[in-house]
């Protein structure tokens, strides 16, 4: 490891490389930034649990960016700086597309996905999830729903949760039983 020189102001704020390389760094968030916002995007909603595909991003990235400062001493606190900017732009720019462009805020977030009709599962959408019954029955459980046959709609939200609409009171069909046996 190299000898480094306590409180060398021009190495924590500057940094030792040629001031070229911002614009390296700024290309590497960049390319970076889009590479992760099509991983995510491929990785489904359920790996989300409750942000949007562009607010986990942003999470991701920012303490990927603030975290290399505070360990290594050869990361100056200006790329950092310029990381976190460059990021905001990203976000701010993205923001604005999906505002103007339809297409591009589906591409980005998706829709909802209908999982469950007339209190069955619609395979389509549970393959294209890549969810399990066992999850969605879960899901189910915690909303209060005692039988499948309550179920009118389901769908699998953009932020990873499932909202459920259910029959009308009288409308309600048999179904699979969601209660787990207990001995008593």
């Amino acid at each position: 490891m190299d000898q480094v020189t306590s409180f060398d102001w021009a190495r924590i704020f500057v940094g030792e490389q040629p001031l070229f390389f911002i614009g390296e760094l700024f290309l590497r968030v960049v390319v970076i930034y889009i590479m992760a916002l099509l991983l995510l995007r491929l990785a489904g909603k359920r790996s989300r649990q409750q942000l949007t595909t562009l607010e986990l991003l942003l999470v991701i990235a920012l303490g990927s960016a603030v975290g290399d400062v505070m360990f290594y001493p050869s990361v100056a606190i200006l790329y950092t700086v310029i990381v976190m900017l460059t990021i905001l732009i990203l976000q701010l720019i993205i923001e604005k597309f999906k505002r103007r462009f339809p297409h591009f805020d589906k591409f980005v977030d998706s829709k909802p996905t209908l999982i469950i009709k007339n209190g069955k599962f619609v395979d389509d959408g549970m393959n294209t999830e890549n969810l399990t019954k066992a999850e969605v029955y879960s899901s189910l459980r915690l909303e209060g729903i005692r039988n499948m046959g309550e179920v009118e709609y389901a769908y699998l939200e953009i932020p990873g949760q499932i909202s459920v609409f259910k029959f009308e009171k009288g409308q309600e069909r048999d179904g699979y039983v969601l209660v787990p046996y207990q001995e008593e």
